[in-house]
């Protein structure tokens, strides 16, 4: 078993190291981004990869016949690191589009009540808000002591949810991509994520299901 600090050094640190890196590349694309903007977009864009990343582990595991345990601290490493993003994502990026007033992404104001918002801006940031507190939740049992005090397998279909947290992140950002009539990163980014998550639990199923019907 890993000490936290020993996950530090050979897993977070390079995660960091790669996290930083990516952020200058997001920087110099985008020069004219001011900071709170450039840090909501690129924690967006990181934690969008690495969770990606986080689910493939498993199948690519049983595909190419290795173990794949409950837990592995790398897995768990890297979705903690992508969940954390996407929290700074989240809370960050409420002071994007209407800076002073974070009530309206959620909220009309009408002469005499506010009333929901159920426009494409309103409903991208209601699946975003899901799909954070989603993954708020997982981080909070993503640890050894959940680990001990709960049934292993219990353990494993409530970290199943990080399928559902990422399925709503894609269907909010397609959301933002259409209010904003860009619909470039849709199929260039948010789509083949999608579907190379998809393509990879597929693959990770027939695999276990081949390997119980051999048994």
């Amino acid at each position: 078993m890993k000490t936290f600090q020993e996950r530090l050094k050979i897993h977070y640190l390079p995660l960091l190291i790669i996290v930083a890196i990516v952020s200058v590349i997001f920087h110099h694309n985008w020069p004219n981004k001011d900071s709170i903007t450039y840090i909501a977009d690129a924690s967006g864009y990181i934690s969008l990869i690495l969770i990606t990343f986080s689910l493939m582990i498993g199948p690519i595991n049983l595909v190419f016949h290795r173990k794949n345990p409950i837990s592995t601290y790398f897995r768990r490493d890297i979705g903690i690191t992508g969940g954390l993003l996407a929290i700074l994502h989240s809370v960050i990026g409420l002071f994007v589009h209407l800076r002073g007033k974070s009530w309206m992404y959620f909220l009309n104001k009408t002469d005499h009540e506010y009333t929901i918002r159920l426009d494409n801006f309103g409903k991208a940031n209601y699946i975003g808000l899901i799909s954070c507190l989603i993954i708020i939740l997982l981080l909070m049992t993503s640890n050894d002591y959940s680990i001990r005090k709960l049934d292993r397998m219990a353990w494993k279909n409530i970290q199943r949810f990080f399928y559902l947290a990422f399925i709503l992140a894609i269907i909010h950002c397609i959301y933002y991509r259409i209010v904003q009539t860009n619909l470039n990163l849709i199929w260039y980014l948010y789509v083949p994520l999608l579907i190379t998550v998809i393509l990879f639990q597929v693959a990770g199923i027939r695999e276990k299901v081949r390997s119980h019907s051999a048994n």
